[in-house]
């Protein structure tokens, strides 16, 4: 009812409407990207998604334990994203190797000086915990990522939603 008033009401060039389909994966925990808790499913999972909605908890209550034993929303959003970075960079790593193979498979294959500096600065970026979206790229450097790297977590749009009492 609501959507058909609106669509009356504003006349859109197209009447299809917006979804958003949400999936709960289990929490992020220190050490994933090393296979810690559900590490590598949790962080393979994550890669088959559009966008990502970070809740981290923000309120203290003795009945609901922490996986760090203490509430700490900082802490906990370094933590995601510093397992978001490692996973990106075993991405970068296991790219760099298939292009070094291709290299001495065929004499007449070369690393473009694009791919060499793009790969650098990914590894000096997510080895700083500093997502790939956050970085300062070409148009040529954004195709090539796209183009060899399309499962980067941390290029994913981000959503950060802490979750408090009522109180």
């Amino acid at each position: 009812e609501r959507y058909d008033f609106l669509c009356d009401m504003w006349n859109p060039p197209s009447k299809y409407p917006a979804f958003l389909q949400v999936w709960d994966i289990a929490g992020l925990i220190r050490g994933a990207s090393e296979g810690a808790g559900l590490g590598n499913k949790f962080l393979s999972h994550i890669g088959a998604v559009d966008g990502i909605f970070h809740v981290v908890r923000a309120f203290e209550n003795p009945d609901v334990q922490h996986v760090e034993e203490s509430v700490d929303p900082i802490r906990d959003l370094e933590t995601i994203t510093y397992e978001l970075c490692q996973k990106d960079l075993t991405l970068v790593a296991a790219c760099i190797e298939n292009e070094k193979k291709e290299l001495k498979r065929n004499p007449l294959f070369k690393l473009s000086l694009t791919f060499t500096t793009a790969m650098d600065k990914l590894q000096d970026m997510l080895g700083k915990n500093l997502p790939v979206k956050d970085g300062d790229w070409s148009t040529v450097e954004i195709e090539l990522i796209k183009e060899k790297l399309p499962g980067l977590v941390t290029t994913k749009p981000q959503v950060y939603l802490v979750n408090l009492t009522k109180d």
